[in-house]
């Protein structure tokens, strides 16, 4: 692990990737459902996207909050950015869907589904929970019928 050494700068106006960007008078932030990495980073965007209306739809209000909307991993990757790369925000939405992809690539199968099994440490509803979002994702989609047929045999590995 590395350390903090002396030739790491952190001053806010160095730490900041959009220093020069300022708040709009009356701006208040809405609530984001953060992004940790996990999940579709394209449903990420348009969800922020549709969150900021009200910052005016200005490239650079969207990227300079944008971190405000990233957890985990999704934040670490948006911190090591050289931002001086992104001049507008679909610069900055494209980086960020393309290293996000895999995401969209390991899109789950029946087949897979039905190999899904309880971890030792979740509980029965933990477990339930993460089957069906697993499933939910499955293309084309399932029916309800469907569903709970795999889910029994998720349940059943002989």
């Amino acid at each position: 692990m590395q350390g903090i050494g002396s030739q790491v700068s952190v001053s806010c106006k160095d730490l900041c990737l959009f220093p020069e960007v300022q708040l709009l008078v009356g701006f208040k932030m809405p609530k984001f459902d953060l992004y940790d990495g996990h999940g579709e980073p394209v449903a990420h965007l348009r969800d922020y996207c549709s969150k900021m209306r009200g910052a005016g739809r200005k490239d650079e209000l969207l990227m300079a909050y944008f971190s405000q909307s990233l957890s985990g991993v999704a934040l670490e990757w948006y911190t090591r950015q050289d931002a001086s790369k992104w001049y507008t925000w679909d610069d900055m939405a494209q980086a960020f869907a393309r290293h996000f992809q895999y995401n969209i690539d390991i899109v789950p199968d029946r087949t897979s589904v039905t190999k899904m099994e309880k971890k030792p440490n979740e509980s029965f509803r933990e477990y339930m929970l993460r089957w069906i979002n697993q499933a939910a994702r499955v293309n084309p989609p399932m029916e309800k019928d469907e569903m709970v047929e795999y889910f029994l045999q998720a349940q059943d590995p002989t």
